[in-house]
C-alpha cells in the first residue's frame, strides 16, 4: 500500500453557496460571486499544480482520493473519488473534485462521492461567515 497526504488551506466568503450538484472547488480568487455555486472556500495556498507530487503521482496511477474538508470550528465533512491517468494537474488557481469522469487542468478526483451541495450544511454556514478552513488530500494506492 502507499499513500500521500497534502493540506490545502483556504477561508470561507459570504457568498459561498455550495450548490453545485456535480463539483466541489477552492480556489486562489480572492473574492466570490454567487455565481460560483460550486466553490467552498476562496484564497487557497494551493492549485491543482502545487498538490505534492506524491499526491499527483498515487492518483494518476489510479489511486483513491480522500478529501476532508475541516473548518477552523472543528466542522468537517470528506468527499471520496478516484485519480486517473488522464490528469495533468496544470491549473495553478483552482482545485476541483467532480463526479463525472471529465478531467481538465484542475480536476484531482472524478466519480466522487459528493459535490459542493452534499457537504453539511453546517459547515457552508461557517464557511459562510468567513471561517478558515482546511482540504486535507489523502491519497491510497493498493490494499
Amino acid at each position: 500500500m502507499r499513500y500521500c497526504v497534502d493540506v490545502v488551506t483556504f477561508r470561507g466568503h459570504r457568498n459561498v453557496r455550495a450548490e453545485h450538484q456535480t463539483t466541489l472547488e477552492v480556489t486562489k480568487d480572492e473574492f466570490l460571486t454567487p455565481r460560483g455555486d460550486c466553490i467552498v472556500g476562496i484564497a487557497s495556498s494551493k492549485g491543482a499544480l502545487e498538490i505534492d507530487e506524491c499526491v499527483k503521482e498515487v492518483l494518476r496511477e489510479g489511486g483513491k482520493l480522500l478529501a476532508i474538508l475541516v473548518v477552523e470550528n472543528g466542522l468537517f465533512d470528506y468527499v471520496v473519488a478516484e485519480g486517473s491517468n488522464s490528469m495533468t494537474f496544470s491549473n495553478d488557481q483552482k482545485i476541483i473534485i467532480r463526479r463525472s469522469t471529465y478531467v481538465d487542468g484542475s480536476t484531482i478526483g472524478i466519480r466522487a462521492s459528493k459535490a459542493a451541495k452534499d457537504i453539511r450544511r453546517d459547515l457552508i454556514e461557517s464557511l459562510k461567515q468567513g471561517l478558515k478552513g482546511h482540504l486535507i488530500l489523502i491519497a491510497i494506492r493498493g490494499t
